[in-house]
């Protein structure tokens, strides 16, 4: 088990992409950017910037970091929401589309190209949710 959003953590769900996801047929060759903004982390409320990058269906990028330089990152999406929003969408209890929906999470960024981007989202979040994870 690795801590969610831990440096171990990151390095096995990029892992479990390269291998498991097919860049076509799940990831449909999207070229997008999300920088996730996860907010109220116990115990003392820190915020974890999570970073990933496609280009043409290929994870180039998955970072974590308490680091705000992580920011500075060139991000088609900005995506700020709550710890316990952001385990329920790794775990498999809410898509990230339903999070935007109850606007549980707050989203910066192109709302035509987000939605073209969906599926292959939810596809990568089914494939990280296989990582053993300790919330």
């Amino acid at each position: 088990m690795v801590k969610f959003l831990s440096q171990e953590w990151a390095e096995q769900a990029k892992k479990k992409v390269l291998t498991e996801l097919d860049k076509a047929k799940d990831l449909k060759n999207m070229n997008a950017s999300l920088l996730n903004v996860v907010q109220n982390i116990p115990p003392d409320n820190k915020t974890i910037y999570y970073y990933i990058k496609f280009t043409g269906g290929n994870l180039d990028e998955l970072i974590t970091s308490t680091d705000e330089s992580v920011k500075q990152k060139q991000a088609d999406f900005i995506v700020a929401g709550d710890y316990t929003t952001f385990i329920q969408i790794n775990n498999g209890q809410m898509s990230s589309a339903m999070a935007l929906l109850k606007n549980r999470v707050k989203m910066t960024g192109n709302k035509m190209k987000a939605l073209t981007i969906t599926k292959p989202i939810d596809n990568y979040n089914n494939c990280v949710k296989g990582v053993p994870t300790d919330y």
